[in-house]
């Protein structure tokens, strides 16, 4: 079948759709016939311009199914029927607006976008109420671990005499939505991309909250090492600060994450130049900024068990404060305009 047939069988199919669920579940079930198998062999392809042919294939077929998707998205849409009588009179108040700004927040945000669409990596979206098991004993968590005791996390509990027959928690890392991005592609390599809201148990001063929002990035391969990870670093660097002044000068350093083996944090250096008194890197001319390393075989072995893993996370408030030398992040989410916006 030649791409035009597929597409032109998508379309069939998008047309039937009388709803949202309908629509998705036919450009699900066109995705995982077309598209995944399609992938799969470009993987496996070895001959340099076989492989051209089939990615430049593969990418036409999924922008164009995708616009497909769209159109009919925008046309299920039920807020095109909703129907309003116009006021019979109002009146304007005029304000001040300050236009061509925007919000720090936000910009990272796009930037983190901009970075999954171009490295191609499958973005998925997660609950923010999870297991406790899917938090904890999944990622190989010990029992004993601080983050276990109800001082440290936020757990769910059953109201009245309905019982839940698992335990949840609101999550209090964004690496569960790892495990779920495995399950998605088990047994093919793929580049899996997630960020949203996580919860900890702790007071609000300067450098912490007790809810910010977390990225989670994953490259499954079979040949994958630290070379590889700096790759990943450095372009993931390069995307967040290109325009800023800082000079993208970092340091691999060993850590310890449970899920992870070997495992490393970046530190970016510090403008300050070794100042005793700056208060970001606190005179050690070094910035913590993301946790990494390669996912342990125990995780991988149910669904990629001949693979390997790179796993890599960071806080997009952290990376704001650096970028726009914020001491203080609670800033961040005070309702105060000039705090959270700059001019373009």
């Amino acid at each position: 079948m030649t791409d035009c047939e597929e597409l032109n069988l998508l379309k069939q199919e998008v047309l039937k759709a009388s709803s949202r669920e309908a629509l998705d579940s036919c450009f699900k079930k066109w995705r995982e016939e077309n598209l995944l198998p399609l992938r799969k062999k470009l993987q496996n392809t070895s001959d340099k311009e076989e492989k051209r042919r089939i990615g430049l294939l593969f990418k036409e077929l999924k922008e164009s199914s995708q616009k497909i998707y769209q159109l009919k998205k925008e046309e299920l849409s039920s807020w095109k029927n909703i129907s309003c009588e116009p006021r019979k009179s109002f009146r304007i108040e005029k304000k001040e607006v300050d236009y061509e700004s925007v919000n720090y927040l936000s910009e990272v945000m796009e930037r983190v976008s901009n970075f999954i669409e171009k490295y191609n990596f499958d973005y998925l979206e997660e609950s923010e109420i999870v297991r406790v098991s899917d938090n904890f004993d999944s990622l190989l968590i010990p029992e004993n671990h601080p983050a276990r005791a109800t001082s440290d996390s936020f757990f769910l509990t059953s109201s009245g005499k309905k019982k839940l027959s698992e335990e949840f928690m609101l999550r209090t890392h964004n690496t569960t939505s790892t495990l779920k991005i495995l399950e998605k592609f088990k047994g093919v390599n793929f580049k899996g991309a997630s960020f949203g809201t996580v919860y900890r148990k702790e007071d609000n001063d300067p450098t912490h909250l007790s809810q910010f929002t977390q990225l989670d990035l994953v490259w499954v391969n079979k040949n994958l090492s630290i070379e590889e990870l700096r790759e990943l670093i450095e372009a993931l660097l390069e995307e967040l600060f290109k325009g800023f002044e800082w000079k993208k000068i970092y340091c691999l350093r060993p850590s310890y994450f449970p899920f992870t083996s070997p495992s490393f944090e970046v530190d970016l250096m510090c403008l300050c130049k070794g100042d005793e008194d700056c208060r970001l890197c606190k005179g050690t001319r070094w910035i913590e900024i993301l946790g990494c390393g390669f996912l342990r075989s125990e995780i991988l072995e149910k669904t990629h068990p001949n693979c390997c893993a790179l796993a890599l996370g960071l806080g997009i408030e952290r990376i704001c404060m650096i970028q726009n030398l914020i001491l203080d992040i609670r800033s961040l989410y005070e309702n105060n305009f000039k705090s959270i916006v700059k001019e373009k």
